[in-house]
């Protein structure tokens, strides 16, 4: 199954075509005279590079989007997408109104999710349509010409901003709303025994620290930013508790036992036992910090348990936005390393339910989602991706490492047995396709190379891992 038949078409809206749409399109057309409309796309052909090249410079030299479009490779596809907005534009007929508007709703849709400011979408089209007013009035055109041309191209780019902007703003809507169901929802189902962990986390890097000091390597001492706490804290705990002002406190502490302390202990001789003590003593009156604004923040909140899979107990999918979009905006920090998506699809899953019944397939979900669970990190996110596929968020991962969790979670169930209602053990096997998202700005782009990777996995003969190229 593909990621385009999990999700639903949001650009389909034959509702908002008809109402908002296409009766303004036949006013459009049917008060443009034809040879009005040739001469507008004949000029607009004869300067397409002018355009472009305008487009291009923009999207180097804005401010917001230089930075979200940091790459040559990124301006170039995006200047492409622009050039054959225009040429649809401009050369479409009232045939083509249905799929214009689902095209240019499913664009909107992507302008906010991967980022990209609101004034810099009408911005781009008020500069373009600036260029093509100019090339208009230079024509030697009769006047009523350049009138109604400038009408023309005035109707269309705004009609198709119109659009665009409705699938921005629908995406923001239910954006919002998800964001605040997931903040409240992924603390999920003991938030309790999560406090415990992290606490308990916190305590195994004082020890490593302790170990690292009277066993010294050449790797230096342990950040505390990369523990298992601090990769929790950054991929985690800002959107479980965003809305807390508390977590600034416990940032600072981390960044000081990092920045400060640490490096003073690395270079502290190892007969200064005062120095040391000294050290180790400011390390510890930050960790008793962070632990007490810990208990604070989990104490205000009560357990919610609506966001995960029943049967699965994983995080449910309508939740996948919020943790890629803020996984995509972490990316822009320098240093980043990036992360992987891996969809795992259970082998034969018919044949299961088919031979031994629905309860025998559930046990078998159950079973690979309690495997994924137990091989990930806790940072990591773990998702019921629909029917028996499940996704995998890996948080900070190279190829390296999203090949080696996906091949121990392959190995793990294939050497895994469930024990079916009738008494008959049964053999699963999964395939799973991987892809990173290092550099892209679209995390669905990321999904889809996943998806087809799966897809080839299935394909070479199941029980198999494959990554996107």
């Amino acid at each position: 199954m593909t990621y385009d038949e999990h999700t639903p078409d949001a650009g389909n809206h034959p509702e908002y075509a008809e109402m908002l749409v296409t009766d303004e399109w036949k006013a459009i057309i049917a008060g443009t005279p034809p040879a009005v409309i040739q001469q507008v796309y004949g000029l607009i052909t004869d300067n397409m590079q002018e355009l472009l090249t305008a487009y291009l410079h923009y999207l180097g030299t804005d401010p917001v989007l230089s930075k979200l479009l940091n790459t040559n490779e990124m301006r170039a596809k995006w200047t492409a997408v622009f050039e054959e907005w225009v040429y649809q534009l401009f050369s479409m007929q009232f045939s083509d109104v249905n799929h214009f508007v689902q095209e240019q709703h499913a664009l909107g849709m992507k302008l906010s999710r991967v980022g990209y400011p609101a004034h810099s979408v009408s911005k781009s089209l008020r500069m373009i349509n600036a260029c093509i007013l100019r090339h208009i009035l230079m024509q030697a055109w009769t006047d009523q010409e350049k009138m109604q041309s400038v009408m023309y191209v005035n109707h269309l780019i705004g009609l198709s901003y119109e659009i665009r902007n409705h699938g921005y703003m629908q995406s923001i809507s239910d954006q919002t709303r998800l964001d605040e169901s997931y903040r409240l929802a992924v603390i999920g189902s003991n938030i309790a025994m999560e406090r415990e962990r992290q606490r308990a986390f916190l305590t195994e890097w004082e020890r490593n620290i302790l170990a690292w000091f009277y066993s010294p390597s050449d790797i230096g001492l342990p950040r505390l930013a990369k523990s298992e706490f601090g990769m929790w804290f950054l991929h985690k705990a800002s959107l479980m508790f965003e809305r807390t002002p508390k977590l600034q406190n416990i940032a600072e502490c981390i960044a000081k036992i990092d920045q400060q302390i640490l490096p003073k202990l690395e270079t502290t001789q190892y007969d200064d036992r005062a120095a040391i003590g000294s050290q180790f003593q400011l390390i510890q009156q930050d960790l008793v910090k962070i632990k007490f604004v810990i208990n604070e923040i989990f104490d205000s909140h009560i357990e919610l348990d609506n966001a995960r899979d029943s049967l699965t107990r994983l995080l449910n999918r309508r939740f996948i936005h919020t943790v890629l979009s803020r996984e995509i905006a972490l990316q822009k920090r320098e240093g980043a390393v990036g992360f992987a998506i891996l969809i795992l699809d259970l082998d034969h899953f018919k044949t299961v339910n088919d031979s031994h019944g629905h309860a025998a397939g559930d046990m078998a979900l159950q079973k690979v989602a309690t495997l994924m669970t137990e091989s990930v990190r806790p940072s990591d996110f773990v998702f019921r991706y629909g029917g028996e596929e499940m996704l995998l968020i890996l948080v900070e991962a190279d190829a390296s490492t999203a090949m080696h969790v996906a091949e121990n979670i392959r190995s793990k169930v294939a050497q895994a047995r469930i024990q079916a209602p009738g008494g008959n053990s049964i053999a699963l096997t999964v395939s799973i396709g991987g892809a990173l998202a290092k550099g892209k700005i679209d995390y669905e782009s990321v999904i889809a190379e996943a998806d087809k990777a799966l897809y080839q996995a299935k394909h070479a003969g199941r029980n198999r891992v494959m990554m996107s190229a």
